[in-house]
């Protein structure tokens, strides 16, 4: 095997897109991107492109392997995620060995800044990675949580919101909800082990991708409070590859306070409504398979179903 691994340059971008959407084509692990996409992906504020992805390159100096290491800090733990992508003719010659090594080593060196809180080394992949899975354990790393890829097609017989007496809803106000918006995710979500408090720098910076959008995202309001939200994304790089629009939930959630009165659920099929007029053919999101709120079985009444399993699995950093 004659490859050499280097840091992310500015000019592999697009190549790092063909590689991706590569991958995914043999895959079908609804993982397809574009440069736009990616661009906003690396160069978001809490991520250092030229230090924190590589890539592998061949003799001919064509890139055939991915990789990305993100920091995220959290109150009782803290979590490298590595993501790692292999072109499909180059999947026998240990690539994914050799990035996953480098990362290990990496994190391992910035870990004795973290001070003296846990740090876990995570990756992950669908449950029927057969290969890929083997590899992790070889590493030692262990299954630390599962995450349904849930997918609703096609979008049909979308059932009718019902929201709770005195709730108001109206589409998402990109500028004007930011910050109530951002607060309800952080409050939400703030009793999972797991979940790293977002700060209005890095969700606005998500706000401008150009996956977002305002028409089928909505906050749900008690008077002027934003009491829940759903976010959505609508990619055209997925479009593509899977062969028909498809739309994202990207994050429902409402105030502890609110839950268990059927607004997270009107939340989900007013925007799954808005998906419908326009155009859309389906809908995907994914979900904790221990999440606290039983967001399963909301999904599944709305019309979801399971089509695999993430498996994320992690090592503690000593």
């Amino acid at each position: 095997m004659n490859v050499v691994m280097r840091k992310y340059r500015d000019g592999d971008l697009e190549a790092i897109v063909d590689l991706i959407n590569k991958a995914d084509a043999l895959d079908h692990l609804d993982e397809a991107t574009d440069a736009l996409a990616l661009r906003e992906l690396l160069y978001r504020p809490d991520f250092d492109p030229y230090n924190d992805a590589f890539v592998v390159l061949d003799e001919d100096q064509r890139i055939v392997g991915h990789a990305r290491l993100d920091l995220k800090n959290a109150p009782r733990q803290s979590r490298f995620y590595v993501h790692t992508v292999v072109h499909p003719d180059w999947r026998d010659e240990a690539i994914e060995e050799l990035l996953l090594g480098q990362l290990w080593s990496t994190a391992q060196e910035r870990r004795r800044t973290l001070g003296s809180k846990p740090v876990q080394f995570r990756t992950y992949c669908a449950a029927h990675q057969g290969k890929r899975i083997s590899l992790f354990e070889s590493f030692g790393l262990r299954p630390v949580r599962y995450d349904l890829h849930m997918v609703y097609h096609p979008l049909e017989n979308v059932g009718d919101p019902t929201f709770p007496p005195g709730i108001m809803v109206r589409p998402y106000a990109r500028g004007e909800d930011d910050e109530s918006a951002l607060e309800v995710v952080n409050a939400a979500f703030a009793d999972v082990m797991d979940f790293a408090a977002v700060n209005l720098e890095d969700f606005r910076h998500w706000m401008e991708s150009p996956s977002f959008r305002d028409y089928p995202s909505y906050v749900a309001l008690d008077g002027k409070e934003v009491v829940g939200v759903c976010l959505c994304t609508v990619s055209e790089a997925r479009a593509s590859l899977l062969g028909r629009r498809d739309g994202t939930v990207h994050t429902l959630c409402v105030r502890r306070e609110y839950r268990r009165r059927g607004l997270g659920s009107a939340l989900l099929l007013t925007s799954l409504q808005a998906f419908k007029r326009a155009g859309l053919e389906s809908a995907t999101l994914d979900t904790d398979t221990e999440n606290p709120t039983e967001a399963i079985r909301l999904y599944e009444q709305a019309g979801f179903r399971e089509a695999w399993r993430w498996v994320t699995y992690g090592k503690e950093l000593s």
